[in-house]
């Protein structure tokens, strides 16, 4: 199953495995309602888990955007959005030159 490895999709974060798995659960199921449904009931409680765990709120929603549609603008959104959470700002006091 050499093809099925990468298939030039996004690197989703670590702790998104969950959420991975329940959309795609959705993708296969096609026309099963009721057990669509109930992914997506478990995908709503993993993203309050996260949010209550402190995960960025925008990041949680890039994530799932992604896994939804797996399109490749919605994976090039994660990187800049993890990107932006990674940056802090720096405060200095006094002389910046001493």
């Amino acid at each position: 199953m050499q093809g099925f490895h990468h298939r030039g999709e996004y690197p989703t974060p670590d702790w998104a495995h969950n959420l991975r798995n329940y959309y795609w659960h959705i993708r296969v199921e096609g026309r099963d309602k009721a057990k669509r449904r109930k992914f997506y009931r478990l995908i709503e409680k993993e993203k309050l888990r996260l949010a209550e765990g402190y995960v960025d709120q925008q990041i949680i929603v890039v994530v799932c955007r992604y896994l939804a549609t797996m399109k490749s603008l919605d994976g090039r959104k994660i990187q800049l959005v993890a990107i932006k959470a990674s940056m802090q700002m720096v405060l200095f006091w006094g002389d910046c030159n001493e």
